[in-house]
């Protein structure tokens, strides 16, 4: 069987939940956890390679961005679950990532389109990297491990971009990032302690990815507002779920953290699907029932479980209810269209 792009994305999809498990052992563990993130993050590169290659199709379209979604949830949510990162620097990310695909989802269906930018090409690969340096600082505070392997890196990538330089006479505007950013994370970790190189690398992160949804936003919302009550509405119905889901990932039981996994993992495939569906030209048959029906249902729920059954416990049931309305939304909407499908990859981000 010839190995196409999408096998290799459908791959990451599925092995994903691996090194989120693997992330809660010990050195060891992690490790394994850091070489399978890294492995998964080379063939988001190759699947690129083979898609330009045969071209990208309609199911490609829908999974590679889904894929990389879930793979910074992967890596993100076990940041302020262990306590390694604070809950204000990661939820700005998932704010960017469920905004600025709603945003193109509602411009897409009013017939236009947000046009993706360079900076938005690199920063999946700035929160992939910027996670796994996290999380490397995180398991070996000595200097000497973080350091050595980001010198590593960095010795690496200069006698690639020699090597580009020779071939094509010039350096690519992303080979001149990961220069500078590798060059200013070892920066960092040799003049900061720990604690303090880990908030710096968290606060980078989160910084490029606002600034790289900050263009969308700037060209997405007026015209969001312009279209009427309608789509505010939906756009705040979409946002208000997950993202209280990501707010109450630090009060969560220890036993239970993997339901807002599951809840933002079924939010993204929702979003792709109904961007999926836009792309098209196909409308959505029950459009209403997620924004006027279930996420209100599911936010009003909140409260009444915290009531009865205390915020801990109320939190399970919530996270419970929130996955299962999306699960919900997925099957009796679009899941019938996905059928005919078959694979690629695309250039959203």
């Amino acid at each position: 069987m010839r190995l196409k792009a999408n096998h290799l994305t459908a791959a990451r999809v599925v092995l994903l939940p691996l090194p989120y498990v693997l992330l809660y052992g010990g050195t060891e563990s992690r490790v394994a956890a850091l070489v399978i993130l890294a492995v998964l993050g080379i063939t988001d590169y190759l699947d690129g390679l083979l898609a330009r290659r045969e071209g990208a199709t309609a199911l490609g379209a829908l999974l590679d961005p889904l894929a990389d979604k879930i793979f910074t949830a992967v890596m993100l949510l076990p940041l302020v679950d262990l306590e390694i990162l604070p809950l204000w620097v990661v939820w700005p990310i998932f704010l960017r990532e469920f905004l600025v695909t709603d945003l193109r989802h509602l411009l897409k269906q009013a017939r236009k389109d947000l046009p993706v930018t360079e900076l938005a090409k690199i920063k999946t690969t700035i929160q992939m990297t910027g996670a796994g340096l996290i999380l490397l600082t995180d398991t070996f505070p000595e200097r000497t491990v973080p350091a050595a392997f980001i010198s590593g890196a960095l010795l690496a990538t200069v006698f690639l971009a020699v090597a580009i330089y020779i071939r094509d006479g010039l350096i690519s505007t992303r080979m001149k990032v990961a220069l500078g950013m590798l060059g200013a994370a070892l920066a960092v970790r040799l003049v900061l302690d720990t604690r303090a190189t880990i908030l710096a690398y968290g606060v980078v992160m989160a910084g490029i990815t606002l600034a790289s949804g900050a263009q969308y936003v700037a060209r997405g919302l007026p015209e969001c507002l312009r279209q009427g009550p309608l789509p505010v509405m939906k756009l705040f119905a979409s946002l208000a779920v997950p993202m209280l889901a990501v707010s109450l990932s630090e009060v969560v039981p220890p036993n239970y953290t993997f339901l807002v996994l599951i809840v933002l993992c079924l939010e993204f495939a929702s979003q792709g699907i109904d961007m999926w569906m836009a792309q098209r030209r196909e409308a959505l048959r029950l459009s209403w029932l997620k924004p006027f029906l279930l996420a209100p249902a599911v936010l009003v729920s909140f409260p009444v479980l915290w009531r009865l059954f205390g915020l801990h416990l109320g939190t399970v049931y919530f996270l419970w209810m929130a996955g299962t309305a999306n699960a919900l939304y997925l099957g009796i909407e679009t899941f019938p269209r996905l059928l005919p499908a078959a694979g690629g990859k695309s250039a959203a981000s």
